[in-house]
């Protein structure tokens, strides 16, 4: 495999400050705003508060010309002072004044991230790509001819877009270094490729310990017998951690099977040179609270039912952990109750809880649960909810019992919809299931220390991305089908990064997926128990 360097090519952001003079009547209105942008090749993300746009670049794009398509402002009659559609050279920050009935001033800056690296057949440890300065380093033992080494992989630019003069093919001797010429979208850069030498044919690099499994990471000589062994701290005997896998000079592998808050030690090895003991703790094993949902009073409103009990003898059952919709819905009536506990159909203990989408009044609310507070109704427009709860352990699946009856989309029923989605009248309701794991900051996602990520039902730019910047981990399970005996699912948790450890974890579940949508089925009706993280 190609060992993958990201270069992340951030432009700074210049701040203007100001100062009006006292003699000068203030401007009343409405601040002009971006509310949104669109642009090929790039995820645009908007700061209100900081009046930033941020691009980010897809790898392929020409930063020098990012083609806007379009711009959204807040209010009609708003007019920049630079042309906001079309081409437009994101190298350097923009500055753009908005003209409305107060004038606001924004900044736009682009953000890519280029894969790159540059390997030689048996080359030692990992190469280090220097964007600023245009170098890329690898190295080898002290026993190869610098005179005669091939290029295995190199890549310095967009892929697909970059050519390299001369040809990575033709370049064998490193003793004194390489220069070659990288273009791309019609700019030429030159490059130095250096090759150095190295005794130490082995060193551990990291081991990154979760629950019941470590990550192990070591630099040695492709091609050569490379592994780990590893042993509980005071245990005499060594075990060999299986399916070591090699990647340009770099070998990993997981070990399993580990117990939680255990100490280990660990050793890297190439051919007959091994490196010194290291050691690390495995992290503790923890289970959500309330998560076969039979805690639950009206601690709230009496309206609905709240799954938690400030009278309760557990301390962890005393506070709010799940939220639900229930505080918008039953605005107009306690029998618009959207979720409550099921004491008659459970799959362990007492209780299981019930999630029922339905027709209220005026607008269609899909029954849901999610680990976080329902935070305030806007109108009969919709909702904010606010997910996430502090977090900091890496489970590798979420498992959970559910039982499912499917309802149809009806005309009644049918809001909005993603882009892409083709769900229309007739059409089986989806319920969902997702877990994510990640870094947020409530500063940047508008929610509070503990529930930071703020989604305003009727503001599309605040619905989760899976893909977003801050996210460790994500999974889901959707069916668009009934499920009528209590079944087990198992979902998997995708990771971007074995390293990070996450601030919070959001469980969300909703009898209709495309709730936030104001879309799904009135006989939509989702019934979960006994969720558990599988560490």
């Amino acid at each position: 495999m190609i060992k993958r360097i990201i270069i992340l090519l951030s432009l700074a952001v210049t701040v203007l400050a100001g100062c009006i003079s006292n003699d000068i009547p203030a401007v009343s209105g409405k601040p002009a705003s971006i509310v949104e942008m669109v642009a090929e090749g790039a995820e645009v993300t908007i700061d209100q508060t900081r009046h930033i746009v941020v691009f980010n670049l897809n790898e392929s794009t020409d930063m020098r010309n990012v083609r806007i398509i379009s711009v959204t402002f807040n209010t009609d009659g708003v007019t920049p002072d630079i042309p906001l559609e079309g081409p437009i050279d994101l190298s350097s920050p923009v500055k753009v004044t908005l003209h409305g009935e107060k004038d606001s001033f924004w900044t736009l800056k682009a953000e890519q991230n280029i894969e790159m690296y540059f390997s030689v057949t048996g080359q030692v440890g990992i190469s280090r790509i220097d964007a600023v300065n245009h170098r890329a380093i690898t190295q080898v033992s002290g026993s190869v001819n610098r005179k005669a080494l091939t290029i295995s992989s190199l890549k310095l630019g967009p892929e697909g877009l970059t050519s390299y003069s001369p040809s990575p093919d033709e370049i064998h001797d490193f003793s004194n270094g390489q220069e070659i010429d990288v273009t791309c979208h019609g700019r030429t850069e030159t490059w130095s490729l250096f090759v150095e030498q190295t005794e130490s044919l082995v060193e551990l690099l990291s081991a990154e310990a979760w629950t019941r499994v470590a990550w192990l990471e070591a630099s040695g000589i492709e091609g050569k017998s490379c592994g780990f062994r590893i042993r509980e701290k005071g245990q005499e005997e060594w075990t060999e951690v299986p399916d070591v896998v090699m990647e340009n000079g770099i070998f990993k592998a997981m070990a399993d099977n580990l117990s939680p808050l255990t100490e280990y030690e660990c050793t890297a090895y190439c051919e007959d040179e091994t490196t010194a003991i290291a050691s690390f703790t495995t992290e503790d094993e923890v289970q959500l609270p309330n998560a076969g949902f039979e805690t639950f009073s009206n601690a709230e409103s009496s309206k609905y039912y709240s799954f938690f009990d400030p009278e309760s003898a557990d301390p962890q059952l005393r506070s709010k952990w799940w939220g639900s919709g229930n505080k918008g819905s039953t605005t107009v009536g306690s029998t618009y109750s959207i979720t409550i506990p099921e004491t008659e159909d459970f799959a362990e203990g007492k209780a299981s809880v019930k999630l029922m989408s339905q027709y209220v009044i005026i607008k269609f609310a899909a029954g849901n649960i999610f680990s976080g507070e329902y935070y305030k109704t806007i109108g009969t427009s919709g909702g904010i909810v606010r997910m996430g709860r502090p977090f900091t352990l890496r489970p590798r699946k979420l498992s959970f019992k559910i039982k499912y009856n499917c309802g149809k989309v009806s005309e009644k029923t049918l809001g909005g919809y993603p882009d892409g989605d083709p769900v229309k009248v007739g059409d089986n309701d989806r319920g969902c299931v997702w877990v994510s794991l990640g870094t947020w900051d409530y500063h940047k996602y508008g929610g509070s220390a503990d529930s930071p990520v703020e989604i305003n039902t009727t503001d599309r730019g605040t619905f989760f991305n899976p893909d977003g910047p801050d996210v460790i981990a994500y999974g889901s399970f959707v069916t668009d089908r009934s499920i009528e005996e209590w079944t087990t699912v198992e979902i998997p948790l995708d990771y971007r990064t074995t390293t990070v450890k996450p601030t919070h974890i959001i469980v969300s579940a909703a009898a209709s997926m495309l709730g936030d949508y104001f879309t799904g089925s009135a006989e939509s009706v989702m019934w979960l128990d006994d969720f558990r993280l599988e560490y």
